[in-house]
């Protein structure tokens, strides 16, 4: 293992265990104390973590937000790529859409910036990493709801973020999720954000989800939406046939993004 790939697996280790002993990582990664002391003061000089006595702890909050946010954008990477790139070409020039702070809403994000052809498109977002994908193109126009952040996802909740949404409404509203079934629908946790996205339900003339094919099956705390309120499902090839099949019959338009080649 080289040094940026030990480096990249210490700072995931200090997402999950945000202090750390140079005698734990020698021994987990095989290599000598004097090798982790010289990785922990590397990283410490670029201001990922912090040294401490013995080891180390992971740096202020922006940094363990922004590892924590690339960490999930790396899990299905490619599947979650394609299904943004499907996703994003159902937008239209003059549409408001909502995108919530999923990974994947953040790969429709990122392909839409690539759609030069849209024009006065209003991009709502109930998430910070969402809104910063989303920034720095004339075809885009960016509303990020106020409200209260959760450290972990960067998301945007509670009465603040109701009151700003329940002002609007959406041609297109793109949902991630944590899984998706016939009988509980679209599903997902914590409560606080479940609710922020069946109140905005309503304000929605469609509702699609994104969601890859690990999605399929999965049952969460509480129900987003169910089946009925759902228009379409943008996925990618590992979604499972016979319940894409099922989805169908239930009047669900199912969308299938082939691999980028």
């Amino acid at each position: 293992m080289g040094m940026v790939e030990r480096h990249e697996q210490i700072m995931q280790l200090m997402l999950q265990q945000p202090n750390v002993t140079v005698s734990e990582l020698s021994d987990r990664f095989s290599v000598s104390p004097v090798t982790i002391r010289s990785d922990l003061n590397q990283l410490a000089e670029r201001g990922k973590v912090v040294r401490t006595h013995g080891g180390a702890r992971l740096g202020d909050e922006r940094t363990r937000q922004e590892y924590s946010i690339t960490f999930n954008q790396r899990i299905r990477a490619a599947e979650k790529q394609a299904i943004g790139k499907l996703a994003a070409s159902l937008v239209q020039p003059g549409e408001s859409i909502l995108l919530d702070a999923s990974t994947t809403a953040i790969a429709v994000g990122k392909a839409l910036k690539q759609r030069t052809d849209l024009y006065n498109v209003t991009v709502i977002t109930t998430g910070i990493w969402t809104a910063l994908e989303t920034l720095g193109v004339p075809h885009l126009e960016v509303v990020l709801t106020g409200g209260r952040v959760r450290s972990s996802t960067g998301s945007i909740t509670g009465l603040v973020a109701n009151d700003v949404l329940s002002r609007f409404c959406f041609h297109k509203a793109f949902l991630g999720a944590w899984g998706i079934s016939l009988e509980g629908g679209l599903m997902d946790s914590p409560l606080i954000e479940v609710e922020i996205k069946k109140a905005v339900l309503p304000r929605c003339q469609e509702v699609i989800a994104v969601v890859d094919g690990s999605k399929f099956g999965r049952t969460s705390l509480a129900t987003i939406a169910p089946l009925s309120d759902v228009s379409c499902i943008v996925t990618d090839k590992s979604a499972p046939p016979q319940m894409l099949k099922a989805f169908q019959a239930q009047g669900v338009e199912i969308l299938v993004a082939e691999d980028d080649k």
